[in-house]
């Protein structure tokens, strides 16, 4: 491509070391040009200062400045590419739907151009007379299009080439004169940036709106994977607990079972050491009944009266009208304690399971960890469920008891103090 408006060509604006075209071009004491920054590296990596292109060696390194001449030629071929460039994509994207030539009468060819003046589409060879013909050459030429109709004022059959930005609407010269007259127009070229300056500004906010909601589905996902993993941690620690309570209770069950047969075994202990004494006393008196039997039977009168002060008394027995045996063993007092416990511990799950619900995502660790305390200490307690009533409950509904030793039962041990009692 040779950029026809300067006297350089191309291949002149290029730097042979870069490549590309000149940014701050400098010329060597020979008369050859490169990039300033791309002279400069060369030369920090030599040993020797010599020209890259034609090797001409140099006693001193030569102290340059920028051409400004090809400096600004450089810059236009910039410009020139940029803009050749834009129209070409411009171009391409309009003339992607193909337009027959409206002037070819036999097979009809495909058009280059359309002239909003003529309301028609040329191809190359029809278009000839818009670029030799002086009249013509003032037509206003758009790229190819099917609509051609949709470019020209309907009132005027004018080319719309203005833009009213009161009514928002394309407009030809004569609208201006008219219903448009003393309206804010501008060239459609003009109007046509500023919408696709405003088109370029909303798209990098919709695509700034799309990013910002990509992040946070990233965010919530990884905030669902954290819940997640919470969540099976909880799980997991939960069931730990739970299955250590469980195993607790069962061991004291089992200690429970064992202290309950320990007391039933003593009871059977001390009944048979009860019914053994009674039956010793009563062999003695049947005894004493027979020895009474025959006493009153005897003829002999004297005798009865010689034997009747032995034989009128009673013999030494104990008295049985207070003994009894404890068939209590604690159990209606034990029943009672559990049941509070199990009762109180339902409870306290439940408020904290409405606490968990109400409770934010981020405060959910700090009550995990409450909730684990909470299952832990029922596991000490449920360790020693056996004496709970005296550990837990009694603690909480103990009353201050003095107890009375004429009324309490002579099975009992009753301290000076009357704070204390244990089995006789």
């Amino acid at each position: 491509m040779a950029f026809s408006s300067s006297f350089l060509s191309e291949e002149q604006l290029l730097c042979s070391i870069c490549l590309d075209v000149f940014t701050d071009p400098v010329t060597t004491p020979c008369g050859h040009n490169f990039c300033k920054k791309c002279l400069a590296e060369y030369w920090d990596s030599s040993d020797h200062c010599q020209c890259p292109l034609c090797n001409k060696s140099f006693e001193t390194r030569p102290d340059l400045s920028i051409n400004t001449l090809i400096s600004e030629t450089a810059a236009q071929f910039k410009q020139s590419v940029k803009v050749n460039t834009a129209n070409a994509t411009e171009e391409n994207a309009c003339t992607s739907t193909k337009v027959s030539c409206d002037a070819c009468t036999g097979v009809k060819q495909i058009s280059v151009r359309s002239c909003l003046n003529c309301g028609a589409s040329y191809c190359e060879i029809h278009l000839a007379p818009h670029k030799n013909i002086q009249n013509l050459k003032k037509h206003k030429l758009i790229n190819p299009v099917e609509n051609l109709e949709d470019y020209i004022c309907q009132k005027h059959e004018r080319p719309l080439e203005l833009f009213c930005r009161d009514d928002q609407t394309c407009v030809c010269q004569f609208c201006t004169e008219g219903d448009h007259k003393n309206h804010n127009t501008v060239p459609v070229e003009e109007a046509n940036a500023e919408l696709k300056a405003c088109l370029k500004k909303t798209q990098t906010e919709v695509q700034q709106m799309i990013q910002e909601r990509l992040e946070k589905t990233e965010e919530i996902k990884h905030s669902l994977d954290l819940s997640k993993k919470s969540t099976e941690e909880e799980i997991s620690q939960g069931v730990e607990v739970f299955t250590a309570l469980i195993r607790s209770i069962e061991r004291s069950q089992a200690e429970l079972l064992e202290v309950m047969e320990e007391k039933q075994n003593a009871a059977e202990r001390q009944a048979e050491g009860l019914i053994k004494e009674l039956e010793q006393e009563i062999t003695v008196l049947k005894r004493k009944d027979l020895h009474l039997d025959q006493l009153s039977n005897a003829e002999n009168y004297l005798q009865k009266i010689q034997i009747y002060s032995s034989m009128c008394s009673p013999p030494h027995t104990k008295n049985w009208t207070e003994i009894s045996i404890n068939t209590d063993l604690s159990r209606e007092t034990l029943r009672t304690s559990l049941s509070h416990l199990h009762k109180e511990l339902n409870n306290e799950m439940d408020k904290e399971m409405q606490k968990l619900k109400q409770m934010s995502q981020q405060k959910a660790e700090a009550f995990s960890m409450n909730q684990t305390q909470l299952l832990l200490l029922l596991l000490l307690s449920a360790a020693f469920l056996v004496p709970v009533s005296n550990a837990i409950w009694i603690q909480i509904y103990a009353v201050d008891v003095t107890l009375d030793l004429d009324t309490a039962s002579k099975y009992l041990i009753v301290s000076q103090d009357g704070k204390e009692a244990k089995e006789y």
